[in-house]
């Protein structure tokens, strides 16, 4: 058995027990979000797939608006409207890469900006708000690693992350999560990085 699955396997027996008794598992989430972490920079070159980066990213902002303590208009985002963006980037781990980001932005109590854009042969993603913090945040190397893109950060106001991605339209496409079951799914990634944020789906 591979440590990961082990440690995963703890925790979700650990939070198991916890609703079982009628206590919350947010104590939990901290240890599964930088598991989920260290498995996304860690996990094998995967199958040679495409990912509809705005399909992922407009499911993601909804569950976010739904699920997210905050304010109305606290997250805007700038995304295609009936435009494919294919790129070579798991599902998991281009939601994962934005999330890292909105969650040092919800730390300051900032509003926050998504956007996905085709530019030029390729794909422009950038999450605006907050205070960049100079090196490129580690999610976001390995997505750009994975996707054959390049990655860029801020070290001052303006922008957390930005990534330019490749357009991969010859792959074979990776459905994309839907809000709902990301909204329905207590350890879905926007409850396990953004868990102090969050109502849960029993809320």
């Amino acid at each position: 058995m591979e440590p990961h699955t082990a440690d995963r396997d703890a925790l979700s027996e650990q939070a198991a027990r916890r609703a079982l008794t009628g206590r919350t598992t947010a104590p939990v989430l901290p240890a599964l979000r930088q598991l989920t972490k260290a498995e996304l920079l860690c996990a094998a070159p995967p199958p040679a797939r495409s990912t509809d980066a705005g399909a992922v990213l407009e499911a993601l902002c909804e569950a976010l608006r739904g699920c997210v303590r905050r304010r109305p208009g606290w997250l805007y985002a700038a995304l295609p409207v009936g435009e494919r963006l294919p790129v070579r980037v798991r599902p998991a781990l281009l939601q994962a890469a934005v999330l890292d980001c909105l969650r040092r932005i919800l730390c300051r109590g900032d509003a926050a900006v998504v956007e996905c854009r085709r530019q030029g042969e390729g794909v422009l993603l950038c999450v605006r708000g907050g205070r960049g913090g100079g090196a490129v945040p580690p999610l976001w190397r390995r997505m750009a690693r994975e996707g054959g893109g390049t990655a860029v950060s801020s070290a001052g106001p303006g922008f957390a992350a930005a990534a330019w991605l490749p357009c991969r339209p010859g792959l074979p496409m990776q459905k994309a999560p839907g809000s709902e079951s990301l909204l329905g799914d207590r350890f879905s990634l926007p409850y396990v990085f953004l868990s102090e944020f969050c109502a849960g789906p029993d809320e």
